[in-house]
């Protein structure tokens, strides 16, 4: 009873199913339906009262083919075992050579109604019998049959393909999310230890806003996606807790615009970008720079930009294509095949980025 349940549970049972008793039993009936309508002295009657018998033919023809199906394909040919399924198709065939005259006599000698069917017109069972159990029909049945269960074995695979295709992205995302990690908790511990050391009172809320960090990132990035008004409130934490170590001299900025609350994101998709500028836009011992970024969000076009002075030393100038922006490049592409544009307008003193993200729904 239970593997039956599970049969039926999975969309390859019900195509099974469904094919089987629309082949055996429906398209019979529909086939009478046609000759009593297109062949001289058709009897509606009679139709109706033949409804037994193809109901119980039907069910009796469908057994060896099912065992067939299941057995005999499934269980041998599938496996590539040629020479089992060899022997066994032809203990199939000479077995159903035995079981079709048992099935003849019995659809034909059995009556449901008052009506005797051997002898009325338009439908003769015993005729119809041995004309389907022919040696050309039972090659259509088997070749109809198989074609079926390739069908079947087909979408299995593809199936367990995608499914394995996703497990391998889910793989890869989690492996560049635990690369991004360590490097933000890294920047982070040592800005407070920079404050810390230097006495500044600046190191207590950095603190107090660094565990709203990690709390999220610990407990809410691990979701596959969050509310997109989450992802931007942590990112306005993060530019206050960097925005901490710099005097007001620095112009720092974040704005926010049209954000809802039924837009959802991937978490920590956006702070690389501004962890670089941070890391690369600003002169800390000269008190010198600026951090500009604006996110918007139309209908469900997500757009960034993120502009910031650039440092021009040389040795800091390669940094900028460090860790973060591989991976958030990698996981675009996962992430947002077809579906993101990501520009980079580099000058002599600045630095500019703009993303567009059409956000899934």
């Amino acid at each position: 009873m239970k593997s039956n349940q599970r049969w039926l549970n999975n969309k390859s049972g019900r195509i099974e199913t469904v094919f089987f008793l629309c082949y055996f039993l429906l398209f019979p009936l529909l086939s009478d339906v046609e000759f009593n309508l297109r062949e001289p002295g058709g009897n509606s009657l009679l139709v109706i009262q033949s409804i037994p018998y193809r109901i119980l033919s039907g069910l009796l023809y469908m057994v060896p083919y099912l065992i067939y199906y299941k057995f005999i394909l499934q269980k041998h040919l599938f496996q590539k075992h040629f020479i089992q399924f060899t022997i066994y198709l032809l203990l199939f065939l000479f077995l159903f050579n035995i079981y079709t005259p048992l099935i003849n006599w019995l659809v034909s000698e059995l009556n449901f109604s008052k009506v005797n069917l051997k002898s009325a017109q338009g439908i003769n069972f015993r005729n119809t019998v041995s004309l389907n159990f022919s040696l050309m029909y039972i090659f259509r049945e088997l070749l109809v049959i198989t074609a079926l269960a390739y069908f079947i074995r087909s979408q299995k695979q593809e199936k367990q393909l995608r499914e394995l295709k996703e497990q391998q992205l889910n793989a890869e995302l989690n492996y560049l999310k635990i690369q991004l990690q360590p490097h933000f908790f890294f920047n982070t511990l040592n800005n407070i230890y920079s404050l810390t050391l230097q006495g500044s009172e600046k190191a207590a809320p950095l603190i107090a806003k660094h565990s709203d960090i990690m709390r999220y990132i610990l407990y809410e990035a691990s979701k596959p996606k969050l509310k997109l008004k989450q992802e931007i409130d942590f990112l306005k934490t993060y530019t206050e807790v960097e925005a901490i170590r710099y005097s007001d001299k620095i112009c720092i900025t974040f704005e926010s615009q049209g954000i809802n609350e039924t837009a959802r994101i991937e978490p920590l998709l956006l702070l690389p970008f501004i962890e670089n500028t941070f890391k690369h836009g600003i002169r800390e011992e000269i008190n010198e720079g600026y951090i500009h970024i604006i996110i918007s969000l139309v209908e469900n076009e997500l757009s960034a930009e993120i502009r910031n002075s650039k440092i021009s030393d040389q040795a800091k100038k390669s940094a900028n294509k460090g860790i973060g922006l591989e991976n958030i490049a990698k996981r675009l592409q996962i992430l947002y095949p077809g579906a993101h544009k990501m520009e980079i307008l580099e000058g002599d003193y600045s630095y500019e980025l703009r993303l567009i993200l059409i956000l899934n729904p």
